[in-house]
């Protein structure tokens, strides 16, 4: 591997990344592949198409997690 490119999960990202395939795109966000299609349902997270693979841009992903809850919704805030 190279060391100039950054992994995730031992995934090799190349710098100049603009999408990504869902399976790749549930390991960015820490998510679970179902728990990734389940936000894209709820119309959180919206992949675009190639033919019938989904691809999911990196800064939809950014935008994703930057709209995210900052506490648990389960636990009062104080």
């Amino acid at each position: 591997m190279s060391a100039d490119l950054p992994v995730v999960d031992s995934l090799t990202l190349p710098t100049t990344l603009v999408a990504v395939d869902d399976a790749t795109a549930a390991a960015i966000l820490g998510l679970s592949p179902s728990r990734l299609r389940h936000h894209v349902r709820l119309g959180n997270v919206a992949p675009h198409f190639s033919g019938t693979k989904p691809l999911y841009l990196i800064s939809e992903l950014e935008r994703f997690v930057e709209h995210l809850p900052t506490h648990p919704e389960h636990l009062p805030t104080v």
